[in-house]
């Protein structure tokens, strides 16, 4: 049996997804899975068993990056193709049987995708592999609980200061000594967000793991005690690792992202969504000030994750 994956070329969305990819694989061990994928997503899937292929989508100008799938997916005779990205490319193609997703704008991603598979999809996964598990085993210890911190993102008004976080790392620390942080995020935003958000912190209590592939990154998640960050596809990668988690909410929906591992919590701006719809977003400022350091330590207090 051949499965085509029409997949977001989002992080977020595609781990989101994951889900019904489970439920298909289950159904069908004997499957083998192609996905058409953008390139910021695709090592979501290089681990994953069940994998025929992954064809890239690199966007080019006046949609002609779909002629490019097209002509690598034409041919073949598809049992099933999984479409969430609403395309027409299923159209064009042999197939038994199609499934087109289009999102809403009032539930949960993943309750949204229940309801229109009509099966469970809430069994989120991301496959590490053995290299990637055995790095994390060598590199952190029993004895210590490990608050993995995403402190970036693709978009500056959902972004959450680094002098807040470093204020609250280091309040961590002054009351909490058995607590290290892996810092997580791209190379590129090693470079804008290191520096800061670990000033004055000892170097022995930061575990730098910006510019890791996402597999490994999720491989450290599996064995971390929490993840606190901004609305962001890592904090989605966190429930797939079935961290708990903390995610911090201003100008995006929370009730369509929030985290979806159980016992996590969103930490929203004073502000609501539908404040921030109503009003004419500057892209170049931080809109998250409203959230306290305070807020977000009480918060861990409150829920035993800290003294």
């Amino acid at each position: 049996m051949k499965i085509l994956v029409i997949s977001s070329n989002l992080i977020g969305d595609t781990i989101l997804s994951t889900g019904v990819i489970k439920y298909f694989s289950d159904k069908n061990p004997e499957a083998k899975f192609t996905f058409v994928i953008g390139p910021s997503a695709q090592s979501i899937f290089k681990n994953f068993k069940s994998l025929e292929d992954i064809i890239t989508v690199t966007k080019k100008k006046y949609n002609m990056h779909w002629f490019d799938i097209i002509s690598k997916c034409y041919g073949k005779k598809w049992d099933i193709i999984i479409d969430f990205r609403s395309s027409l490319l299923s159209f064009f193609l042999k197939h038994k049987k199609k499934f087109i997703f289009k999102k809403k704008s009032k539930i949960n991603h993943v309750y949204q995708l229940s309801e229109y598979f009509g099966f469970d999809c809430s069994q989120l996964f991301i496959e590490t592999n053995k290299e990637e598990e055995e790095l994390v085993m060598k590199n952190l210890s029993n004895d210590v609980k490990y608050f993995v911190v995403f402190p970036g993102g693709n978009w500056k008004p959902k972004i959450w200061s680094s002098k807040n976080y470093n204020s609250l790392l280091v309040k961590i620390l002054s009351k909490n000594s058995n607590i290290k942080f892996i810092l997580v995020g791209s190379k590129s935003e090693e470079e804008v967000y290191l520096k800061e958000i670990t000033k004055n912190i000892e170097s022995n209590k930061i575990v730098n793991l910006f510019g890791a592939s996402l597999t490994q990154t999720a491989a450290y998640m599996k064995k971390s005690k929490l993840f606190i960050g901004n609305d962001s596809g890592l904090s989605h990668m966190a429930s797939a690792a079935k961290l708990k988690s903390i995610v911090l909410f201003g100008p995006t929906n929370d009730k369509i992202y929030g985290p979806f591992m159980e016992n996590s919590q969103v930490i929203r701006t004073k502000e609501s969504y539908e404040y921030f719809k109503s009003i004419k977003l500057n892209k170049t400022i931080s809109y998250m000030d409203s959230i306290s350091v305070e807020k977000i330590y009480n918060t861990l207090k409150e829920n035993n994750y800290c003294e």
